[in-house]
């Protein structure tokens, strides 16, 4: 009851927040990306707060209960995204002005790829989606008696009147709240479970103990080339995933998008160092758990006070909530203003009434999908990424850096990373190497390669997007 009462209060002051929020949105651009309004707190907030989602406060401790240290290569890639946006990538984009991952692809390239792009995008938004629903069914069926469907619904209209309602700016000021409670929430639990354990030295001590290659960087299930393809799953795909990478769009200016990455690499790592202490502790504590998602459950309702359980919970709530919105909001943009719009005329006023059905369907879409899906959530979340990876990332990253990518290149890029991913997965993903990698390095090959051979983009195309080389 004291899990289910923090949880629920929680929720109600978020969605009073958002229903403040969303008496400013007024068109179509407001909804999608808050006029272009967000400065350095509530853009870093959003960016964050998505990023972590339920694989990142549920699943992650899990992983880390499984490999101990050699599993922090999961996450490296992570932060490494926010060092690469910074240093090149999100002043780039922001300067563009584009309202949705979508207008860059065409305008950079092709609308015809951009149209194919935004099919990709909703389909793997959807299981992206998914993901979150099954981290708050699990969260939801620890402290209520409810079977699985009532948890599905009940998350649905949760995720869907934080979304529909407020649109980007509400989304992002909701999870600058949620960033806030996550980090604290995390490191309460790691040094409460350090005092456990007897200290840093202690625990990797008793670790040791256990199997000594969990203290090592790599084991035998993490040997380099696992590392480095979680490196590259998370560092290089996740600019191929628009959820991310539309954050860079929304920002005031295009300075403010490179700030808000720096400040988001540093958060990011002062989250998941505490999370991993969180796993490895659990390893001492309650040994024996072998379902992952179950681990950061578990430690919370058999070794945490109600109430300090309680607001763990809002903190994994947040997460889940977090993405859940980030993601709708994407796919139902995507869909409204990248697709629909694009078959016929519509006024302002219709597209965000479309983007706000196009939200409803794509969560229910979700939700059916989370009765057949078995996974981990973890490895939802980055097949998903690693699909829209492999076949976008590089026109991210190489098409704001390199002027010679063309219309072809991409098309190349696209096809042959995503095939690449496809038949990794369908191989079974042999020699422990993740299909994010190969995806990547044939994307690349392919886009530079096709490139090479097939005329330069047009003078118009290279001054919008490269105005110093004038």
């Amino acid at each position: 009851m004291v899990y289910l009462i923090i949880t629920i209060g929680f929720m109600l002051g978020l969605a009073c927040i958002g229903i403040m929020i969303s008496r400013g949105i007024k068109t179509s651009e407001d909804w999608m990306v808050a006029g272009k309004s967000l400065g350095i707190i509530p853009l870093t907030g959003t960016y964050f707060a998505t990023l972590i989602s339920a694989a990142g406060m549920v699943s992650h401790p899990g992983y880390y209960y499984l490999n101990g240290w050699p599993g922090w290569w999961n996450c490296a890639g992570t932060i490494l995204t926010s060092f690469i946006a910074c240093i090149w990538i999100a002043r780039r984009l922001r300067r563009t002005g584009y309202n949705t991952y979508s207008e860059y692809i065409a305008g950079r390239f092709s609308e015809k790829l951009a149209i194919w792009a935004s099919f990709l995008v909703v389909i793997c938004s959807i299981v992206m989606l998914c993901a979150q629903v099954m981290g708050g069914v699990a969260i939801l069926q620890t402290f209520v008696d409810w079977n699985k469907a009532t948890c599905c619904i009940v998350l649905l209209l949760v995720f869907i009147a934080f979304t529909a309602i407020g649109g980007m700016k509400a989304v992002a000021w909701t999870d600058t709240i949620c960033a806030f409670i996550i980090i604290c929430g995390v490191w309460i639990m790691a040094v409460f479970f350090l005092g456990e354990v007897g200290g840093f030295t202690a625990m990797n001590e008793k670790i040791a103990a256990i199997n000594p290659d969990f203290i090592k960087p790599f084991s035998v299930k993490i040997p380099p080339i696992t590392a480095l393809s979680w490196v590259v799953t998370w560092g290089f795909c996740n600019f191929g995933a628009p959820v991310f990478v539309v954050r860079f769009l929304t920002a005031t200016t295009p300075e403010v998008a490179e700030r808000t990455q720096g400040i988001n690499a540093i958060c990011l790592f002062f989250f998941y160092l505490p999370l991993i202490i969180i796993g490895l502790c659990g390893m001492i504590i309650l040994p024996g758990i072998e379902a992952q998602d179950r681990v950061f459950l578990s430690l919370v309702t058999q070794k945490l006070h109600p109430i300090a359980g309680g607001i763990m919970f809002a903190a994994v709530v947040a997460a889940i909530i977090s993405t859940a919105d980030s993601i709708l909001l994407l796919a139902a943009a995507t869909f409204s203003n990248d697709v629909y719009a694009k078959f016929r005329k519509v006024s302002d006023q219709e597209q965000l009434k479309v983007s706000r059905i196009a939200t409803v369907v794509i969560g229910v879409a979700s939700v059916a999908l989370s009765f057949f899906m078995e996974d981990a959530i973890l490895f939802i979340q980055a097949k998903s990424v690693t699909l829209m990876g492999s076949a976008m990332a590089m026109l991210t990253i190489v098409g704001v850096m390199w002027k010679r990518a063309n219309k072809a290149g991409a098309v190349a890029c696209m096809v042959c990373g995503l095939a690449a991913a496809c038949i990794w997965y369908a191989l079974g993903e042999p020699y422990g190497v993740m299909a994010a990698l190969p995806g990547i390095i044939v994307s690349l090959i392919a886009l530079i390669v096709v490139s090479c051979i097939t005329p330069p983009p047009s003078d118009k195309v290279i001054a919008k997007f490269f105005p110093e080389s004038k």
